[in-house]
């Protein structure tokens, strides 16, 4: 072909893989609103897809041979795919409604419902994707016309060019389209440009073209090499089968490290198809002879496997990377994006290029002496091929039963073996000292030495730790950090890891320490024993206090099973459904009965394992009560449940006068997003409320019909002797009914003038809420806006009073940013004590504590109070001033908080080396102290207490006590190094070994597998 022509093209070629990309991140968004997104939605969608381009590849390949214009061919394949592109969003809709229609009548299994996912998905795609599958092998047909010796140059640059032209459509839709043009508009769009395409290429074809008079059919020797060319076939499938395997197994363990923004998934995609493009360029040169072809191809393969193999030399060093991202100050999230991006091409980079120079290399040793469309066509079906089955069975069974790890070393050993093969292959029959073994001598010695170290390396490198990659830095390490404190993050000091598992969709993991037990969900704590309790509790008790009477229920997402344990405790409530994507979370259940009471045994719950979105559509039961808890909208996938539309399909679920509970973050949201979603639920439910569960999490109340908390019912709840009492009163410090209402931050009002300052729309078409987020994630952390909402609240028509509010929202006394509501209260109601004792409390946090005993004087002034005088006593006890020891059996007489009154007096006691004193006011706090928000667990004074006794006390009466307290507390680290010590000093050298043992638990990574509880 001339080369003005071919330059022509090839640019349209190029604008041919850009819209191929853009259709394949578009319909399969759009899919995965209909069929999920758990793993079997996305392998079942993405199988479908390779299928059709495998199968195009096959048939047209073939069909380019008898044409005798193979590019005016690519032009009409161009313009049918556009033609398919305007229809598609008919066509897509059609599906989801025969999809809702045939699933929801006949309540398929799980075999069922994948296959008739499957087989819609092959249904709806298999036109776009067969046209688009045949669009390489008859181009390439059309450049090479019947020269042998121009395949391999036509493939490579064709190829490589098509996959450039993937990456720029990768980066415009994931970073422009979808959030700014919408889904439909965007496909439109892309058809556009499709017929654009084939307008182009059917008036190129119309030019005349001849064939190069360089290139000269015949004019390469060709030889026989039947052997080579069946290693070649099966090599096709089996490094394609390789490089999925890897691709998948990337993305989990760098999700684990960048995050799980949509971003962060285009990065990876972005960066895997670049090294794939510039490996098919590079290898873009007129065919020599069969030897040096696969001489070269074994070379790409030991550069895929050395360059994969990498990973495991310096994984460690990623995390301290992320964190060094994080630490560079004023970076917005568009830098923070590039630089993580070079972590992503760290790692991917050069092996996809050993990948993209693989494929045009193999393809051209199956080529037979005639050049055809057919070999081109077969080589990439056979390439898809083995890709389907590299995404089924990794994403299936590989990283489920192995581990991303070990599925990577599987990776590395099929491209070693490969390359090996190859090398042999190249090398067998040419004689030591000929022309032919000179031309090829380096290639084949340096491939079979990458080939060795890649082997050596997956059998004998050694792993990374799964506490390493279980860190989350873009989440924890974002604030400013010494080094000492950059260590101490990466070493996860005084925490062990309880379990680690790597599932179908995310890698769980559950952590537990001195600040409690946590469930982490690809590096991020999604639940906990401790902190996020009365968010949890909040968002089971919440809607059923809103529904008097609820008798059925729905939860979306398990986490630590806390919230399904509300609800189900209800009275009343005869059926809780829980709907869950991963089922490693629902295995963590048994770690956390401590705080969910044995939830999933109880009789009236049922678990299912299912995408949200899809377990709703095909639902036909309706419930009293709703809740969703997903992870963080800017996680990719999770904005879909933010949606209008998703709310419309929860409403759809709901009872006439049902409740529909949103869980919404506060931190990392500007108030702008916020208002945003809340005016969402607002566009679908008429009346809505909005409470907290703790300062940094909204839950969001929805209902068609009039929200209202009887007293009475509330009472039932968790009143003095309700169904949820002892939790109400140890979790949320509800005494009284008054008490609950003190959660309640916007009534209607509120919620209308919130609703104004939404400025943005987020829906299924334009879904720019995981975008908006994900850049907010990246960027600076963003102001608080809970400030904002106290303000809106002041519009208090419904809503609690003012003083109830800041009663609940000081509970807690340790927030600083608490002082300027006190203050105001304060002032308000000057002779109310328990302002001026709360304010105490926070300037005691704070370190303030002369401000904080001149306040608590005052208090005491008035008379005995229980918790002024443990405060004083606190203060005393930190100053070690005689005082003490009143103030603190006055606070007990007075009734405050045992735990911490008698580890401060166990302090004084050991101070004064009165250890029988010391060593009963211990063992009286661990016992009084119930670990939960009114009674914790004492810190520092009992650790020092306990310190004294270990290193001081009488050995016999410290060992008692350090045992005690490792049974009470047995994830506090200090106490068990404190128990080693007491035991050697008793001469207890047993029990210290034992000890020490389990200390090193507290450093050590667990294995991919479940731990028990």
């Amino acid at each position: 072909m001339r080369s003005r022509a071919a330059l022509a093209y090839g640019l349209l070629f190029f604008l041919s893989g850009a819209t191929g990309l853009i259709y394949e991140l578009l319909w399969v968004r759009v899919l995965y609103q209909t069929f999920g997104s758990t793993i079997q939605s996305v392998t079942t969608v993405v199988a479908a897809y390779m299928g059709g381009l495998g199968l195009g590849a096959w048939l047209l390949g073939r069909l380019a041979d008898r044409r005798p214009k193979p590019a005016a061919l690519y032009g009409w394949l161009e313009i049918a795919i556009g033609v398919f592109g305007i229809l598609s969003p008919l066509i897509l809709g059609l599906a989801h409604r025969v999809y809702l229609g045939l699933a929801g009548a006949a309540s398929l299994g799980t075999g069922a419902s994948v296959a008739l996912r499957f087989g819609l998905a092959a249904l709806v795609l298999l036109i776009p994707t067969t046209l688009m599958g045949g669009t390489l092998p008859v181009l390439t047909r059309a450049f090479m016309g019947d020269d042998r010796a121009s395949l391999r140059p036509s493939l490579g640059r064709l190829y490589g060019l098509n996959t450039l032209g993937a990456v720029a459509g990768t980066a415009l839709a994931g970073f422009f389209l979808i959030e700014f043009v919408g889904v439909r508009a965007s496909l439109w769009l892309t058809a556009a440009a499709n017929l654009s395409i084939g307008a182009a290429a059917l008036w190129l074809a119309k030019r005349p073209s001849l064939t190069d008079p360089g290139r000269q059919p015949g004019e390469t020797q060709i030889l026989p090499g039947n052997l080579l060319r069946t290693l070649a076939l099966f090599l096709l499938a089996i490094t394609a089968f390789a490089s999925l395997l890897d691709e998948i197994a990337w993305t989990r363990v760098l999700v684990m490290i960048v995050g799980g923004s949509t971003y962060a998934f285009t990065l990876i995609l972005l960066v895997f198809l670049l090294g794939i493009g510039l490996g098919s360029v590079l290898v873009a040169r007129r065919s020599g002879p069969r030897a040096e072809t696969a001489a070269a191809a074994a070379l790409a393969q030991g550069l895929t496997g050395v360059g994969a193999g990498l990973l495991f030399m310096f994984f460690g060093l990623l995390p301290a990377y992320i964190i060094a991202v994080f630490q560079i100050p004023a970076l917005g999230a568009v830098p923070r994006l590039l630089l993580m991006g070079m972590a992503v091409g760290a790692v991917v980079l050069i092996p996809a290029i050993g990948m993209g120079m693989s494929f045009p290399l193999l393809a051209e040793l199956t080529a037979r002496d005639r050049a055809s469309g057919e070999d081109v066509g077969g080589a990439y079906a056979l390439n898809t091929l083995g890709s389907i089955l590299g995404a089924t069975l990794t994403g299936f069974v590989f990283v489920v039963a192995w581990g991303a790890q070990a599925t990577l070393r599987v990776g590395l050993v099929l491209n070693g073996l490969a390359a090996l093969a190859l090398a042999w292959a190249a090398a067998r029959g040419i004689a030591e000292g000929s022309l032919e073994d000179k031309r090829i001598r380096i290639r084949v010695l340096s491939a079979g030495t990458l080939a060795t170290v890649a082997l050596v390396v997956a059998v004998a490198a050694p792993g990374w730790s799964t506490r390493l990659i279980d860190l989350g830095p873009t989440i924890y390490a974002r604030g400013h950090m010494s080094p000492a404190e950059r260590r101490a993050f990466l070493e996860h000091r005084g925490v062990r890891q309880l379990t680690f598992r790597e599932g179908w969709n995310a890698t769980v993991s559950v952590w537990d320490g001195e600040a409690g037990r946590s469930l982490r969900v690809n590096g991020k704590v999604d639940a906990s024993d401790r902190g996020d309790m009365g968010t949890q509790i909040m968002l089971g008790l919440a809607p059923v206090a809103a529904r008097p009477n609820a008798s059925s229920a729905l939860v979306i997402g398990f986490g630590s099973g806390v919230t399904t344990r509300i609800l189900a405790a209800v009275p009343g409530m005869t059926r809780v459904r829980v709907v869950e994507i991963e089922p490693a979370v629902l295995a963590m259940d048994s770690l956390f009965h401590h705080v969910n009471d044995t939830v999933l045994g109880r009789p009236n719950v049922t678990a299912l394992v299912d995408d949200a979105r899809s377990a709703l559509q095909l639902q036909r039961e309706r419930f009293d009560v709703i809740v969703s808890e997903p992870s963080n909208p800017w996680l990719a996938g999770v904005a879909t449940l933010y949606t209008p539309e998703f709310f419309r399909i929860a409403r759809s679920r709901l009872s006439e006068d049902g409740v529909f509970c949103q869980w919404l973050q506060l931190y990392q949201l500007p108030l702008p997003i916020v208002a945003g979603i809340v005016r969402n639920v607002r566009e679908v439910f008429p009346y809505v409320h909005v409470w907290f569960g703790e300062s940094h999490d909204l839950l969001v109340l929805a209902s068609p019909k009039p929200l209202t908390y009887p007293d009475t019912w509330i009472a039932r709840l968790v009143g003095p002797g309700g169904a949820l009492g002892d939790v109400g009163r140890e979790w949320l410090n509800v005494d009284q009914v008054h008490d609950y209402m003190g959660r309640l931050l916007l009534a209607d009002s509120g919620v209308s003038l919130l609703i104004e300052r939404a400025r943005f729309k987020h829906t299924d078409d334009r879904p720019r809420l995981e975008f908006v987020a994900a850049r907010s994630f990246l960027a600076e952390d963003v102001p608080g806006v809970f400030d904002s909402l106290m303000t809106l609240g002041a519009v208090r028509v419904g809503a609690a009073s003012a003083f109830l509010l800041v009663r609940t929202l000081t509970n807690r006394r340790s927030d600083p940013a608490m002082l300027r509501y006190l203050d105001a209260v304060r002032k308000a109601q000057p002779n109310e004590m328990d302002w001026v004792v709360r304010s105490a409390a926070v300037r005691l946090g704070m370190g303030d504590t002369t401000r904080a005993d001149s306040l608590l004087e005052r208090a005491l002034a008035r008379g005995p109070r229980g918790d002024a005088l443990l405060l004083r006593g606190v203060i005393a006890t930190a100053r070690n001033t005689r005082e003490a020891r009143r103030f603190l059996a006055g606070a007990l007489t007075a009734g405050g908080d045992t735990a911490q009154a008698r580890a401060a007096l166990a302090l004084v006691a050991a101070r004064d080396s009165q250890w029988v004193d010391a060593a009963a006011n211990a063992r009286a706090s661990l016992a009084a102290a119930r670990g939960t928000f009114r009674h914790p667990f004492p810190a520092q004074f009992l650790a020092e207490a306990l310190s004294r006794l270990a290193f001081d006390g009488p050995p016999a009466t410290a060992d008692s006590v350090l045992e005690y307290a490792v049974a009470r507390r047995p994830a506090a680290a200090r106490y068990r190094e404190l128990r080693g010590v007491s035991a050697l000093r008793a001469g207890h050298c047993d029990a210290a070994a034992t000890v020490f043992v389990e200390l090193v638990d507290f450093g050590i990574e667990r294995d991919n597998a479940l731990a028990a509880s």
